[in-house]
């Protein structure tokens, strides 16, 4: 457990590095690619999807916006709600920083055979399935809070 704990937190320090060295955290990279994946939703849809408390999303929303890569609409479904969407720039940007994350991921994975990797993929996600219902069917690839906290300026 402890090995595997280690290789996740290197591995998670690695990627944020590298990253935060293009100018983007993991933290903003996970808002952006779920507003990608879901097109509009709310803030406290989004707070649920990512694992955090709303007043986080909020600060990385805002700092989002204020870059121009988010964008608030009004919800025509509830007058009184507001939806986030992904802008143009926002994709752009998605889109150079997921390649950054695949570099690094693949940079990883690179001492390991093809049967390795495919091994490993089938072995992580019985562990995940396992840790999922250990959780209540909560998903235990959730970002921690701590990932969420906006870069320091």
């Amino acid at each position: 457990m402890e090995q595997f704990r280690a290789i996740a937190h290197a591995t998670h320090n690695r990627t944020n590095a590298r990253m935060s060295a293009a100018g983007l955290s993991l933290a903003r990279f996970r808002v952006l690619s779920a507003l990608q994946a879901a097109g509009q939703m709310r803030m406290n849809e989004l707070s649920a999807a990512l694992g955090v408390v709303p007043r986080t999303v909020t600060t990385i929303v805002d700092a989002l916006e204020k870059d121009a890569m988010v964008a608030r609409l009004p919800d025509p479904a509830d007058r009184r709600a507001t939806l986030l969407q992904l802008t143009e720039d926002g994709l752009s940007q998605l889109l150079r920083f997921r390649a950054l994350h695949d570099s690094a991921a693949a940079d990883l994975f690179d001492v390991l055979t093809a049967t390795e990797k495919h091994q490993l993929a089938r072995l992580l996600l019985r562990l995940q399935a396992a840790a999922d219902a250990d959780s209540g069917g909560i998903s235990a690839a959730r970002p921690e809070l701590a990932d969420l906290q906006p870069p320091q300026r």
